[in-house]
């Protein structure tokens, strides 16, 4: 590392102390459930328009939508002349997968403040593949020190995880300035550049806290259950592939009745094969990952997946792992059942049972690249 919601009211109070607070009327949630995340009681928090913070654009976004009338402080208090540059598209997608980490962390909006300032210091918000030495990533954290691998490193939700891991250990992490409790986590040579960008940060978290590009692309929000596939969010994916939801869904089904066991160590193909595809084209789950979370197709940490949507997994290779979600908690996965066969198994099988994999997120199932026919085949009068 270098040295249409519900009457939504947007109320800045203590601006003394730059105390951002967007209190969301109740309502409404089912009309704009896109705009809340699944995953907690917090409220959407705004477009960063108002109080402190540069606004960007949400194009395409909904609208934030309230929560039980709860309230989510975002609170910043910037030293020193700021920053206040326009971001990409992609450079606000990277702020909002570091604000999700937070969140679903169960962490504090400031938490993801600090994070996103120092991903504006370390890289400008780009997951960099290069830096000063062997740094790399949004906070050019470095495998030489520890960090973790390259591959690792270069993903930003377990850049992000690391970066929390560390931050909260630093004393008074909460309270204490922006760029002391930075410096702290990064070591960096310029401990005091941190500081510029915290009113920035605060716009980037305002904006992307419950109502981020990740969480965009499906229509339901209802509670969450382990059997029954009417909890499960109703899918709304917007990617082209040769067969639907459904009928991937009744590929992999068919695939394991038949035994189909020529699937070791292609787990991205699989999933492909599902929807229709011969080939994926990505070279691993991992990269299928990347790929989907910077073309805001991915939704890190979310638990909250439609049926159809890819499962992605940590582990521990530079491979990764991905499985299709069948509905009601159950996954059909390559490998989990002998090798190369399909099976079809809780999903707590991945994550606590023998493989304990850490989970990274769900996404829509689109596959940049791929080509050519699948070899599962669709049980006759699926649609």
């Amino acid at each position: 590392m270098k040295k249409s919601a519900s009457m939504l009211a947007v109320v800045p109070v203590a601006m003394s102390g730059l105390l951002l607070v967007f209190l969301g009327g109740m309502g409404g949630a089912s009309a704009n459930a896109n705009a809340v995340t699944c995953t907690g009681s917090l409220a959407s928090v705004g477009s960063g328009a108002q109080g402190a913070g540069t606004s960007v654009s949400a194009t395409g976004w909904e609208p934030p939508v309230g929560q039980d009338g709860a309230a989510v402080v975002v609170p910043i208090s910037p030293q020193g002349p700021q920053q206040n540059p326009s971001w990409s598209e992609r450079q606000v997608r990277n702020a909002s997968t570091i604000t999700n980490v937070a969140r679903t962390r169960g962490l504090s909006p400031r938490a993801a403040v600090i994070a996103v300032a120092t991903a504006m210091q370390e890289s400008t918000l780009e997951n960099l593949d290069h830096g000063d030495r062997d740094s790399i990533g949004l906070f050019q954290q470095r495998p030489s020190q520890g960090w973790g691998t390259t591959a690792q490193i270069t993903d930003p939700v377990y850049a992000s995880n690391k970066f929390y891991d560390s931050l909260i250990k630093t004393n008074n992490w909460q309270t204490r300035p922006l760029t002391q409790v930075a410096q702290a986590v990064q070591g960096s040579g310029f401990p005091d550049a941190y500081a510029k960008w915290e009113q920035s940060a605060g716009g980037l978290v305002s904006t992307t806290w419950g109502t981020a590009a990740v969480t965009s692309v499906f229509a339901g929000c209802q509670p969450s259950s382990s059997t029954d596939t009417a909890a499960d969010p109703a899918a709304d994916f917007t990617a082209k592939n040769p067969r639907t939801a459904t009928q991937a869904i009744a590929a992999a089904r068919a695939g394991t009745a038949s035994g189909r066991s020529d699937f070791h160590n292609h787990c991205d193909n699989f999933v492909a094969q599902t929807y229709g595809w011969g080939s994926s084209g990505s070279d691993s789950a991992n990269v299928h990952w990347q790929r989907l979370v910077a073309s805001g197709d991915a939704h890190p940490g979310d638990n909250s997946p439609p049926a159809g949507a890819l499962l992605f997994y940590d582990s521990g290779s530079e491979y990764g792992h991905v499985a299709l979600y069948l509905g009601g908690d159950m996954v059909a996965s390559t490998d989990i059942a002998g090798y190369g066969t399909i099976g079809i198994r809780p999903r707590s099988d991945v994550t606590n049972g023998t493989w304990r994999m850490r989970y990274r997120g769900w996404a829509a199932p689109a596959f940049p690249s791929a080509s050519g026919a699948s070899t599962l085949p669709v049980p006759g009068g699926t649609t």
